[in-house]
């Protein structure tokens, strides 16, 4: 009996792998086409040069991770949108930023897998064909979500740098359009000022100030930018300098409200921050700060009375 559940077990394990060896080849037979689309779309969301190139400086590791993800189709043709999209946000435009993430996520199964069958091996000993195959696939699994994970943690991360210094950039807009200084020249302007304090805000700005200089069409430019960085924020400046270009009216005074409406909620959220401190610092104390306060408090009477209690 138990020889024939072996063998049943085996026969399982055959059907799986021949299974996922006919998936892979026909992701395989496609992966020309996939790769063609998904440098069009890092190309259409911005693929040119700025601040954030010198992260992928071409050398020896990368080129191998890049020849690596060009190898392995790991995604489809969504998912590679949805990466090259989080990508671009993160501040990675080059069109072989996403064959690096594909790499890094193979590495990452692969790590995951060779830590179970390290680690695991004598938790699984003995259960079977169908448990160790399922072992298998859910640390691959987890393995493959690591990199999305950080690559979602950095998108934030930008995001929320973006968020904090946009009331600044503000300020200088209205600065330089009092000035008098057209468009791209104000925010190249505000980009190269703000560049030691807010360099991610001022990537995207002096991006975009060099696409106008390029390109006549200025609103596929703005909504290019709001869509880059992904900030309610920006996509309101956007609109105010769309709606101004449309009717003609001075932004100015538009851009001060802008400024004034972003800085009361930047200090909403340090303020919001601020109330959950007290109710996430409960856990720590109880854990931590408490014990010690008992110990000190009440510890020498409880060794006196211990004494007293030995004595009797």
């Amino acid at each position: 009996m138990d020889r024939a559940l072996g063998w049943f077990d085996g026969l399982i394990l055959l059907l799986l792998l021949a299974g996922v060896g006919l998936y892979l080849y026909a992701r395989a037979s496609q992966r020309a086409r996939l790769l063609v689309r998904a440098v069009s779309e890092v190309q259409r969301h911005g693929s040119r040069g700025g601040p954030s190139e010198s992260r992928t400086a071409d050398n020896g590791v990368l080129r191998a991770l890049r020849r690596i993800g060009t190898m392995v189709p790991l995604m489809n043709a969504a998912q590679r949108t949805e990466a090259s999209a989080k990508l671009v946000a993160a501040g990675y435009r080059s069109n072989q930023a996403l064959f690096v993430l594909m790499a890094l996520t193979l590495l990452t199964i692969l790590l995951a897998v060779l830590l179970l069958s390290m680690f695991g091996s004598s938790y699984l000993e003995g259960r079977g064909v169908l448990v160790w195959l399922l072992a298998f696939l859910g640390s691959g699994y987890l393995g493959s979500l690591l990199p999305r994970l950080i690559l979602d943690r950095l998108v934030r991360r930008r995001q929320e740098a973006i968020r904090l210094s946009l009331p600044d950039a503000l300020d200088l807009l209205v600065i330089c359009t009092n000035a008098g200084l057209a468009l791209n020249a104000a925010l190249e302007r505000v980009a190269d000022e703000m560049e030691v304090v807010a360099p991610a805000l001022a990537d995207e700005l002096k991006l975009t100030a060099t696409e106008l200089k390029l390109s006549s069409e200025i609103e596929s430019v703005l909504t290019s930018l709001a869509e880059r960085t992904g900030i309610e924020g920006m996509r309101t400046l956007v609109n105010t300098f769309l709606q101004a270009r449309q009717y003609g009216t001075a932004i100015t005074q538009s851009l001060r409200i802008l400024a004034k409406t972003e800085r009361t909620a930047r200090m909403m959220r340090l303020e919001e921050r601020a109330a959950k401190m007290a109710v996430k610092m409960t856990v720590p104390m109880m854990l931590f700060i408490l014990p010690t306060v008992v110990i000190v408090g009440a510890g020498p009477a409880i060794l006196s009375l211990m004494k007293t209690l030995g004595s009797m």
